[in-house]
């Protein structure tokens, strides 16, 4: 998926594309036997390689109700 709204810190490009790491490389909260996770998906410049940014798409889903 490519998104065009990032400029590249390192090289100043703007070609880059989403990835995401899912399973065992999920986010969840510091809490045990939270079974609330979400992918962490990463924005990588195409020219350079450079990993622009990490974040999950819904973070309220991490927060734990008492």
């Amino acid at each position: 998926m490519y998104n065009a709204n990032e400029k590249c810190p390192y090289c100043g490009s703007f070609r880059n594309v989403i990835g995401f790491q899912d399973g065992y490389g999920s986010v969840q909260a510091d809490k045990a036997l939270t079974l609330k996770s979400q992918r962490l998906y990463h924005v990588f410049c195409l020219d350079c390689g450079t990993l622009i940014r990490s974040f999950v798409r819904n973070p309220e889903r991490l927060v734990l109700n008492k």
